[in-house]
């Protein structure tokens, strides 16, 4: 497994950023069961929040090679034995220049930072942590909530000086237990959210291409309907919420011929990528009204902008890409990510080893 990280002296380097802290990284590492020998550090990037969004965006989009990494690591990477980054990129090149690297670890769950496959190749376990899957889905819920039931559009209202009473959706609105929920994609964030919609009596359907039903037997989702399709999920569900990965194959494929199989009186939920969705396609059914409505938090371009037409709908509801944003996410993850190194170590649960089907860990 990886218990030379406790074993043996380990020559460290974290890399923080606008979001995580390098003092955090330090105190996380340093009261962690990582025995550290050398502990260096780097900064990526600026403080301008803005500026790092624009070039989490670039990487999430294009990959490790899309930015460059901290300075100063070509010279910290040369003995490294464990790197511990957040958005920093580590690809190949950084990679190859590390002779001594062992384990590269990340205080996320997406994964386009790193070329996971040289590290794949040179052996080397790479290891992230779903931070925000709590927050992710209470927020989901939230949302749906809201959209269901006029939440906001009632606020909007009564902050204008008006007593409405009825919407768009009254002819239809009604309690979350009476509706089908479809969740794209059943990873941590899909989990969580199934776990607290069956908590309140939802029928859950739910589809995912890599789908691991002893994980759902253990979180007690053994009665989630699971559909073949994605196309039979927007067909059936009443509000469908997507969980999925953003890869070149899954980009903009949430489009027009998917709004088109939703019931007129359905909702659509995006928490997760602004990139899974063609963008226009979604823009015409909204305007339309050919679907009830929809919550967005996340887009393809960031900051939305009163150009890209959804400020002006009244059948949706936007938020600025804040669903994991809680004090106890993303700034905690290093404490959140040695967790689960502990738990590889202490307990050999290689979940978290995110290329562990591509290298060999001994027992």
């Amino acid at each position: 497994m990886i218990d030379f990280l406790c074993n043996e002296p380990q020559n460290v380097v974290v890399v923080g950023d606008a979001f995580v802290a390098v003092e955090t990284m330090l105190d996380a590492v340093q009261k962690s069961c990582i025995r550290v020998g050398k502990i260096s550090s780097a900064f990526w990037g600026s403080e301008d929040t803005d500026e790092f969004a624009a070039r989490q965006l670039n990487l999430e989009r294009h990959g490790a090679e899309a930015e460059a990494y901290a300075d100063g690591l070509d010279e910290l990477i040369s003995d490294c034995t464990v790197l511990l980054t957040h958005f920093n990129p580590v690809p190949r090149a950084l990679i190859e220049k590390a002779p001594d690297l062992k384990v590269i670890l990340t205080c996320r769950g997406g994964l386009e930072h790193i070329d996971v496959e040289a590290a794949s190749e040179r052996g080397i376990p790479v290891i992230n942590v779903i931070r925000n899957a709590i927050p992710v889905a209470e927020f989901a819920l939230g949302m749906m909530l809201d959209l269901t039931r006029n939440i906001s559009a009632s606020h909007y209202q009564m902050r204008q000086g008006k007593w409405v009473k009825e919407f768009p959706n009254s002819a239809f609105c009604a309690t979350l237990s009476s509706l089908t929920v479809g969740l794209a994609g059943m990873g941590n964030i899909g989990i969580e959210l199934a776990i607290r919609l069956k908590a309140m009596g939802v029928h859950i359907i739910a589809q995912d291409d890599y789908l691991d039903r002893d994980r759902l037997a253990r979180n007690g989702l053994d009665d989630v309907v699971i559909v073949p399709t994605l196309e039979d999920l927007f067909r059936q569900a009443d509000l469908v919420s997507i969980h999925l990965r953003l890869t070149p194959e899954t980009e903009h494929m949430i489009d027009k011929r998917y709004f088109s199989l939703m019931k007129p009186t359905a909702y659509f939920i995006n928490c997760a990528r602004g990139g899974l969705v063609n963008q226009a396609d979604l823009l015409e059914v909204l305007r339309t009204h050919a679907i009830a409505g929809a919550a967005l938090d996340v887009f393809d371009s960031e900051p939305l902008t009163a150009d890209d037409g959804f400020a002006e709908l009244d059948n949706v509801l936007l938020t600025s890409h804040i669903a994991g944003a809680t004090v106890d996410a993303i700034p905690r993850a290093p404490f959140l990510l040695m967790r689960e190194v502990d738990k590889i170590v202490k307990r050999g649960l290689t979940e978290r080893i995110v290329n562990r089907g591509k290298i060999t860990l001994e027992a």
